[in-house]
């Protein structure tokens, strides 16, 4: 029973975990560290959730956003070289 009980446990958690995907963030053009977005995201934190609208205040950028837009178009060559 409680073998059962554990399992459900490890289960339901799991589950709850995949569907909760942070995002990933980045300052374009910037060198930042590791310490400076945790200053950010926890000065933009607002009852546990994060507010995405202050972190893009303070300059940072969902990497999900260059993703959804499909990425830079890249120019085609013409000119061939033989």
């Amino acid at each position: 029973m409680m073998r059962q009980f554990v399992l459900i446990i490890a289960i339901a958690g799991t589950l709850v975990g995949c569907g909760q995907a942070d995002k990933q963030w980045y300052k374009p053009g910037a060198e930042y560290t590791v310490a400076e977005f945790q200053r950010d995201r926890t000065a933009c934190e607002k009852s546990g959730k994060i507010d995405e609208d202050c972190l893009k205040q303070r300059g940072w950028v969902p990497l999900s956003q260059d993703k959804d837009k499909g990425g830079p178009q890249v120019p085609v060559s013409r000119s061939r070289f033989y």
